[in-house]
């Protein structure tokens, strides 16, 4: 499902609605979520513009997951940080 959603962009909002119910269906029957959906879901949401979502999701793998912990620590600090602004008009 992922090169077809990078073949068509059309695709990736089936992708994401399709992962997020394969995630929900595991949950709901007490079933570890394999590594690494919890964070394609959370990209597909970043990539949406959904930064809420996606750092929900990016949490979930790194609570899931403790060998993502560091990847997944930088990425969600990276999402807490506001861009800098400029203070100084450019001479």
């Amino acid at each position: 499902m992922l090169y077809q959603s990078y073949k068509d962009p059309a695709k990736v909002e089936a992708m994401r609605t399709n992962l997020e119910s394969q995630i929900l269906a595991l949950e709901s029957t007490g079933q570890r979520v394999a590594p690494g959906l919890h964070a394609e879901l959370g990209t597909l949401y970043l990539q949406s513009g959904n930064k809420g979502k996606a750092k929900a999701f990016y949490i979930k793998e790194r609570d899931t997951w403790p060998e993502s912990r560091g990847l997944m620590n930088a990425v969600i600090d990276n999402l807490d940080k506001e861009p800098k602004r400029q203070t100084e008009t450019p001479k």
